[in-house]
Formats: structure tokens, C-alpha cells, sequence
């Protein structure tokens, strides 16, 4: 197969100009949070339940806070009826990022992640092929999926809080893919030539990038849920400083709920798919491979967290440890399987 020379410059140059405007975009988030008045009130979409310490799953059943906060904020009006406030103008929020930094840093994230597609498309052409069969193509793309996840639940539910803390995980990871990772262009091995490669890995790129979203936001969480403990027992707290920008962990709870709700069956039908093209190209679909053993691994994980959202004991902060210890399954199956365990497939490896 020819090798379109100009088009994998082109998508190289891309890639290193997405990580910079990305890097930018992270410093304008960072001066938002510095510097910024205009302020979305804190979970102000659901003044009962961040006035309740126990957190109850959207869709849980269940009633959604108890306590004399509770009982004012549903003496009132329900939070899906009132729109979020401005803290500086107390008027009604727009869902378009206010303020000179943020409107700034968004901009950029979505420069940024224009000039990303445009390098994993570009990378594509050079190849003549699904751009993404090997870890440095694999990783640029599921990094790119993370920022649009980011994009799209600011656009959806205001969370352009989430800006600087989505994007230090991404530019770190594509930093890494360009200097260590990096593989020249080239044809895919031959267990790779299907047209299943476009329907199994892209799924789990989809899903990867919602899982990455979910854990960011759950890591918040948990800190936001512990400093909100430590001072309400007269305990200093040294991130109540920037938790203050953001909205109550309810809100962070909840958020972090729905990514992983629409991540997951995108997981489950990589499996499924993993499977179906397993037995097409190995003559049996399921054979214990340690790359099939540890996506069942993190599927199993991620089910018990979602079955604890269910289960009104395990939701809040234990849900939240099971999400974390789900999401370190997923990344040694993405890494450390490829870099320290061989198998059938070591050849989508480093």
C-alpha cells in the first residue's frame, strides 16, 4: 500500500498543534478560576438534592433530599423549573460560557479539537485505512473523544468547570503519544484487516472518552464530598478555595452518573463485537486472551458500580471507589497489558 508522505506531516504537524492550543486552553480554564466573577450558582439546576449529604442516583427513586433545606428548596420550586443564576447579575444563566477567560478557553477546546480530528483524519489518508491500529493512533483517538465529551456537556449542562481538570489528563496523554508512542505510518498486520476494526475499536474509543470524562468528574467528587464533611465538622480544607467555583457534589455526582449510563453499553457492545470478530478471525469467540480477560474485568466492575447506584446503601462515595477502581481496570487493559503481557493481540501494542 502506498504511503501518503505529505498527508502524515500534515497529520503529525496537526497532532503537536492540537496538544499546544489544548495546553492553552488549559492555562485560560486555570485564569477563569483565578480571576473570574461570573459564577453559575452551585447546583442551582438542583437546590434540594446538593443540600442533602447522602446522594441519591438520578433515576434511583427515592426521595431526593431530606432535612429543613430540603423541605425550603421543595417548599418553592423544583430545580428543573428554575433556571441557573448568574451570582454576580442574579438573572438567568446562559447556557454560552461567560466571561473573558472562559469564553476564551472554550473557544480554544474547540479549535483544539477541530485541529484534532482533522490530524486523525489526515492520519487516515496517509494510510489508506481506520486510523486507529496501533497505541499512538488508538490514544489520539480516544483523547479526542474525551474532549468532545467535554465540549458537549458544557454545551448540554454548563459544565465548563470541568475545562481545566478534563484537559490536564489529555495533554498529558498526548504528550506522551507523540514523544514515546509514536509509530510511523505503515499497513495493518493482516489479523487487523477487517471491517470490523471500525466497528470494535471505535466503539471502545467512545466509550474510553466518556469513561475518562467520568472518572475526572468522580475524582472531583470525592474531593468535593470530603472538604464539604471536613468543614462542616469545623475542619479546615485546603481545596475549599477552588471547589468554591464549582458546583456542589450532587451535581459532580450526578454528572459523573450519566457519562459513565451512556458509556457503558457502548463498552458492553466492544465486547460484544470484540467477540464476534475474535471468532471470524480466531475461530472462537471468547478465548481468555488477556486483553479479553481484562475487558470483562472492567466491565464487571463498572456493572457493580451502576448496580450500586442502584442500591441506596452504596450510593455517594462508595459508588464513586468502585467507578475509580473500574476505570484503573480500563487503563492497565489499554496499557499495561500491551506493555507487560503477551497475547493474541500484541500486535495493536506499543
Amino acid at each position: 500500500m502506498p504511503i501518503n508522505t505529505a498527508a502524515a506531516s500534515t497529520s503529525n504537524g496537526l497532532l503537536l498543534g492540537t496538544v499546544i492550543i489544548y495546553a492553552i486552553a488549559m492555562l485560560c480554564y486555570a485564569c477563569d478560576l483565578a480571576f473570574a466573577k461570573h459564577r453559575v450558582l452551585a447546583g442551582a439546576t438542583e437546590p434540594a438534592e446538593v443540600a442533602v449529604p447522602e446522594l441519591v442516583g438520578a433515576g434511583g427513586g427515592g426521595p431526593a433530599a431530606r432535612g429543613p433545606a430540603a423541605a425550603a428548596g421543595s417548599a418553592t420550586t423544583t430545580g428543573r423549573n428554575r433556571p441557573p443564576v448568574d451570582v454576580v447579575t442574579s438573572k438567568p444563566a446562559s447556557r454560552w460560557p461567560s466571561g473573558f477567560w472562559l469564553r476564551l478557553a472554550f473557544s480554544l477546546t474547540c479549535v483544539g479539537v477541530a485541529v484534532h480530528v482533522a490530524a486523525i483524519l489526515t492520519r487516515g489518508i496517509a494510510e489508506d485505512r481506520v486510523p486507529w491500529g496501533n497505541m499512538y493512533e488508538f490514544i489520539a483517538a480516544f483523547t479526542c473523544m474525551a474532549v468532545l465529551v467535554l465540549v458537549a456537556a458544557s454545551l448540554w449542562y454548563r459544565a465548563y468547570y470541568m475545562g481545566v481538570f478534563v484537559l490536564v489528563p489529555i495533554v498529558f496523554g498526548l504528550g506522551v503519544d507523540l514523544t514515546v508512542l509514536y509509530t510511523p505510518v505503515g499497513s495493518l498486520v493482516p489479523a487487523l484487516q477487517s471491517y470490523w476494526i471500525a466497528i470494535h475499536v471505535t466503539a471502545m474509543i467512545v466509550s474510553i472518552g466518556l469513561f475518562i470524562f467520568g472518572v475526572v468528574v468522580t475524582t472531583l467528587y470525592l474531593i468535593a464530598d470530603r472538604s464539604q464533611r471536613r468543614l462542616a465538622a469545623g475542619k479546615p480544607s485546603w481545596p475549599a478555595g477552588i471547589l468554591r467555583h464549582l458546583p456542589g457534589p450532587a451535581v459532580l455526582d450526578r454528572l459523573s452518573y450519566r457519562s459513565i449510563l451512556f458509556g457503558f453499553p457502548v463498552w458492553t457492545f466492544g465486547v460484544i463485537a470484540g467477540a464476534i470478530w475474535a471468532d471470524h478471525a480466531w475461530g472462537r469467540y471468547w478465548g481468555w486472551d488477556p486483553k479479553e480477560t481484562w475487558s470483562f474485568i472492567t466491565w464487571v466492575v463498572y456493572a457493580m458500580f451502576l448496580h450500586a447506584r442502584a442500591t441506596a446503601g452504596w450510593r455517594g462515595r462508595r459508588a464513586g471507589w468502585i467507578q475509580l477502581a473500574g476505570f484503573l481496570c480500563l487503563m492497565f487493559n489499554v496499557i499495561g497489558v500491551n506493555l507487560f503481557i503477551t497475547g493474541l493481540h500484541s500486535y495493536a501494542g506499543m
